[in-house]
C-alpha cells in the first residue's frame, strides 16, 4: 500500500496557510467586537482503492493500492455576522491538484454572503461552482451513498472552486421551490497530461501539469419538491494559459515526400496554429428522483463544446444510478460514460499512428514527437459499471464498498499508459473501501 511518506509529503503552501489563518483571525476579532454567532463543522474520508493493473488509473489507482485517490479532510467555519451577513471559510487537505506526489492543504471556500430576504442570496469570494448535482457536498462523502462520485462525470474540472460573485433567487412553485443561480468568476486549474516514454526520449515524460486560467460564468435553474431535484445549467468560460503563451489549436500535416510526412506538434517550429484563448461552453443537467419502495434514480449528463480546436477536452459525459435503501444499507448500481467526438478520436489515432520511414533524417525523433503530440490531445472513450453499497452507522458516518469495472475503448487520458502504443479495448477492475464522517 502506497502510504509510506504520505505525512512527510503533505505540504500547505505559505500563501494558502496565511490566507486561511488571516481569514480565521479576522472572524475571531469580529466575534470579540460584535458577538458573532460561530459554528464549526468538519468532514473526512479515509478511502482505499486498488486495481488489477500495474499502471495508474485516475492518477493514483494501481495494483499496489492507494489512499491518495479518495482520502480528504476538511474543516469549515461559518460565522453569522448579522441577520443578513455571514461568512464561511473551508480548509481542506487532500492530494494536490497540481502534483501526483504530495498532499496539500488549501482554502476551498472563503466568501461573504448577504441575504436581504429569504428568497435572495448573494455571495462574494472563493466559492463552489454549481456545475454538478453534488457540487456543494462533493468532498463530504458522508452525505451521499456512492463510494466515489462517477469519475466520468466528475472529472469535468480538476477543481470546481472559483473566485468571484454569485446570486441565488428562489420562488415557491406548486409543492416545491424553483431557484435560479448565477455566477461570474475566475479560477486556475492544473490540467494533467500523461506522456508515454519514447525512444529517443522527448522532453516531457510522465505526469505533466499545465496551469490554465478560466474566466467566465453560468446560470443554473433547479426545481426541488419533496425528495426530488431537477436542474439544468449553462456554463461558459474563456480559457488562457497562465504563462501567457498562446494555445495550440491543431497539428498541421507537413509533407516530406509523396505519401510521407509528419504532424507539426512542436511550438519550437513555425507553422503551428495558435490562439490567445479558447471558449468552453458546457451544458449540464441532473436529476435525483424518489421512486416507491425506497428506490432512488440519480443521473447527470454534460456536453462540452470547444469550437475551432481538437486539442481541448470536449466530450459527452454522464451517469445513471439506481439506489435502494434497506434499513442502514443502501446498495446501488451505476453506469457511467465519457466519450470525445469521433472526429477527435480519429485525429488522435492519425497523429499517434503516424511514422516516417527510418531512412528519413531524424526519423526516430520525429516518430517520438508524434507520440508526444498525441498525448497532448485530451481525448476519452470509456464506460464503466459500478456495484456498491453504503452502511450508515449514524446520520454522520458511513462505510462504503464498491467494485468498479471500466472499459477503455479507443483511448482514455484517465489511464497512464505504460506502453509506447495505446492502451485500448481493455478493462480495468477497481475495488474501493472507505469510511466517511461529518462532524
Amino acid at each position: 500500500m502506497r502510504i509510506a511518506g504520505a505525512v512527510a509529503a503533505c505540504r500547505i503552501s505559505p500563501t494558502v496557510f496565511h490566507c486561511g489563518l488571516a481569514t480565521l483571525l479576522a472572524l475571531a476579532s469580529v466575534q470579540r467586537a460584535c458577538a458573532v454567532d460561530f459554528s464549526v463543522s468538519g468532514f473526512g474520508t479515509l478511502g482505499y482503492a486498488r486495481s488489477n493493473e500495474s499502471f495508474e488509473y485516475q492518477r493514483f489507482i494501481d495494483d499496489d493500492g492507494t489512499f491518495k485517490r479518495d482520502s480528504v479532510l476538511g474543516l469549515q467555519v461559518d460565522a453569522k455576522l448579522t441577520n443578513e451577513f455571514a461568512a464561511t471559510v473551508q480548509l481542506k487537505g487532500a492530494a494536490a491538484d497540481g502534483s501526483d506526489r504530495r498532499l496539500e492543504g488549501s482554502v476551498s471556500w472563503a466568501f461573504l454572503s448577504y441575504r436581504p430576504t429569504n428568497d435572495w442570496l448573494f455571495r462574494a469570494g472563493k466559492q463552489r461552482i454549481p456545475i454538478y448535482l453534488y457540487s456543494e457536498n462533493y468532498d463530504v462523502g458522508a452525505t451521499y451513498d456512492f463510494a466515489r462520485l462517477p469519475t466520468e462525470m466528475y472529472s469535468l474540472l480538476p477543481s470546481n472552486d472559483a473566485l468571484g460573485f454569485s446570486f441565488s433567487k428562489s420562488w415557491k412553485v406548486g409543492e416545491g421551490d424553483l431557484s435560479l443561480d448565477g455566477y461570474v468568476g475566475t479560477s486556475h486549474n492544473d490540467i494533467r497530461y500523461w506522456f508515454r516514454p519514447t525512444t529517443p526520449p522527448v522532453p516531457d515524460v510522465g505526469a505533466v501539469y499545465k496551469k490554465l486560467d478560466f474566466r467566465g460564468g453560468g446560470l443554473v435553474a433547479a426545481y426541488k419538491a419533496a425528495d426530488d431535484t431537477f436542474r439544468i445549467g449553462v456554463h461558459r468560460a474563456n480559457i488562457r494559459a497562465h504563462s501567457g503563451q498562446p494555445l495550440p489549436i491543431g497539428f498541421p500535416f507537413v509533407t516530406i515526400a509523396p505519401g510521407v510526412g509528419y504532424y507539426q506538434v512542436s511550438s519550437n517550429q513555425s507553422g503551428l496554429p495558435t490562439v490567445g484563448s479558447v471558449t468552453n461552453t458546457t451544458i449540464a443537467i441532473g436529476a435525483d428522483v424518489a421512486l416507491p419502495a425506497n428506490v432512488r434514480v440519480v443521473g447527470e449528463f454534460a456536453r462540452s463544446l470547444v469550437p475551432h480546436t481538437y486539442l481541448a477536452p470536449k466530450a459527452n459525459r454522464g451517469y445513471l444510478a439506481l439506489l435502494r435503501r434497506t434499513g442502514k444499507w443502501t446498495p446501488y448500481i451505476t453506469y457511467a460514460f465519457l466519450r470525445s467526438p469521433q472526429e477527435q478520436r480519429d485525429i488522435y489515432e492519425r497523429v499517434n499512428d503516424n511514422a516516417v520511414p527510418l531512412f528519413i533524417p531524424d526519423a526516430p525523433l520525429i516518430n517520438a514527437s508524434q507520440k508526444a503530440g498525441a498525448d497532448s490531445i485530451l481525448v476519452y472513450h470509456q464506460s464503466s459499471w459500478a456495484f456498491g453499497t453504503s452502511y450508515s452507522f449514524s446520520a454522520t458516518s458511513k462505510v462504503k464498498g464498491e467494485f468498479l469495472r471500466t472499459r477503455i475503448g479507443d483511448v482514455s487520458k484517465l489511464v497512464d499508459s505504460p506502453y509506447d502504443g495505446v492502451f485500448r479495448n481493455h478493462s480495468i477492475n477497481v475495488l474501493s473501501l472507505s469510511y466517511s464522517v461529518v462532524y
